[in-house]
């Protein structure tokens, strides 16, 4: 591990985490992740990316039918979070709403 993450008592490793953006006409661009419940790195993602509004879990599903109606041969996981959009102020802001309804800052594409 690198003398600057050691001293901050962080890791090189993230905690395990989904990627989203999600685009609606009327609302602002959100691009966020959502991490799993009871990543060993949670604590100490070197990118302190982590907030609780962004945890949830991640449900395993031995081989069936998927929510989408696929046959999966494997196991799959599967995983619930509601993501709150903020509406577009025609300002060309770049912020959505957690679930708590605090702002994230997002990344413009």
């Amino acid at each position: 591990m690198g003398d600057l993450l050691k001293a901050a008592g962080r890791s090189p490793m993230r905690p395990a985490h989904v990627h989203f953006m999600v685009e609606a006409q009327g609302y602002e661009k959100l691009t966020t992740h959502v991490f799993e419940d009871g990543d060993e790195h949670l604590d100490s993602d070197a990118v302190f990316g982590v907030k609780s509004s962004l945890i949830t879990s991640f449900e395993r599903h031995e081989p069936g039918v998927a929510p989408d109606g696929r046959q999966m041969q494997v196991p799959f996981y599967t995983m619930s979070y509601d993501i709150v959009l903020a509406r577009s102020e025609g300002n060309g802001s770049a912020r959505g709403a957690d679930t708590d309804g605090t702002t994230t800052d997002t990344t413009r594409g």
